[in-house]
């Protein structure tokens, strides 16, 4: 179980104050364990399933990266590729807003700005604010950024500079790190709100299929792992909705509009608005590793504590026996002086010879004991 422990170093109010911060995420991948047959006899074209889906997931987006991000084909071909690798979207746009050019999502798994590309083209704002495409390797790269963190104001006007003239739209995971998306949302990041741009919400939900429903992402959990179970299943659903577009007012701050986005999010998708960051999980993340390695040395320090007392004992047996004196002088010698000539002679003889060989033991065993 894990420790119920806040890192946030903001107050929560009374809405949240029930929230853990361990209650935002998924220790565990399998949420409900198959059958032991229904698995064994799933494996193999689970495996079949994996390699094609890389094959093809490879292959389709050195495509995607040749191609106008505008064009008919490159949209059909991403539709294309998402079906082989199982990808169902759900959307919902009715509110959709094509002169809102920022788009700021809900981060629930490693294939959410694919999702969000099947329903409008777009580039993501991935590490430092740099704007990315989705072909590229920050696709697959979720990177929290450090909170909190102020954009200059050479920066917020080079950004909105380059939203106004941008072809497509940008997407944005305000929350800078993955959530279970059950609870609540992580503190809304302020950077993109300093821009006075309409901001489109975007809300994701995920789900596995009910032959083995996983958690698309868990504590701890990396890009390749995250990958490899999403792979293996037939498939996995997401539903996209739209929510009206958002303007930043005259007088508000980057932090008040961050967190009215934010507050309006949480409400549409029945979750709670929660103080804690993307910092506070990487906190979590660092104290349940520390956890796991330091439950090692205390059974190596048992194992060094054991020899140790073992030595200590063996010390002190061979001290006892040192120390010990024998009360008697001990003969093993105990050949005839003289060969009998008769039977009789050479039969009490060996009686004798025995005799003194058991008296011998004896008083050697004696000894050994202190007795």
């Amino acid at each position: 179980m894990l420790a119920q422990t806040r890192f946030s170093s903001e107050k929560p109010n009374d809405e949240t104050s029930s929230i853990n911060l361990e209650d935002l995420f998924d220790s565990s991948r399998i949420l409900v364990s198959p059958k032991l047959y229904k698995a064994v006899l799933y494996f193999p074209f689970a495996l079949l399933l994996l390699l094609t889906r890389l094959i093809a997931g490879v292959l389709g987006f050195l495509i995607l990266s040749l191609l106008p991000r505008n064009s008919q084909k490159r949209s059909a071909i991403l539709k294309g590729i998402c079906k082989v690798l199982g990808i169902i979207v759900e959307v919902d746009d009715k509110y959709n807003d094509e002169n809102a050019k920022l788009m700021v999502a809900n981060h629930v798994s490693l294939l959410d700005r694919l999702a969000v590309n099947i329903m409008v083209p777009c580039s993501t704002i991935s590490k430092d604010f740099h704007v990315g495409l989705v072909d590229s390797l920050s696709f697959w790269k979720d990177v929290d950024i450090s909170h909190p963190r102020d954009l200059t104001n050479e920066e917020i006007v080079a950004f909105q500079m380059y939203i106004e003239g941008s072809s497509v739209r940008v997407l944005h995971f305000p929350e800078c790190a993955t959530t279970n998306g059950k609870i609540g949302l992580l503190k809304f990041h302020p950077g993109v709100f300093s821009i006075n741009t309409p901001i489109q919400p975007v809300l994701i939900h995920v789900s596995s299929s009910s032959f083995m429903p996983i958690s698309p992402s868990v504590l701890g959990s990396t890009t390749w792992a995250d990958i490899f179970w999403s792979f293996i299943l037939p498939s996995t659903f997401f539903r996209l909705k739209t929510l009206p577009s958002m303007v930043k007012l005259p007088e508000e701050s980057a932090n008040d509009f961050s967190k009215r986005v934010q507050q309006t999010m949480a409400s549409a998708m029945d979750l709670k608005p929660t103080a804690f960051t993307s910092s506070d999980k990487e906190e979590l993340v660092k104290r349940l590793q520390t956890s796991a390695l330091s439950a090692v040395p205390p059974a190596r320090s048992k194992v060094e504590s054991s020899n140790q007392n073992s030595q200590q004992l063996s010390g002190l047996c061979r001290s006892t026996q040192s120390k010990s004196t024998p009360t008697q002088k001990l003969t093993m010698n105990t050949a005839a002086e003289t060969f009998g000539k008769s039977p009789k002679e050479r039969m009490a003889s060996y009686q004798e010879r025995r005799k003194m060989l058991l008296e011998a033991a004896r008083q050697k065993y004696l000894e050994k004991q202190s007795i």
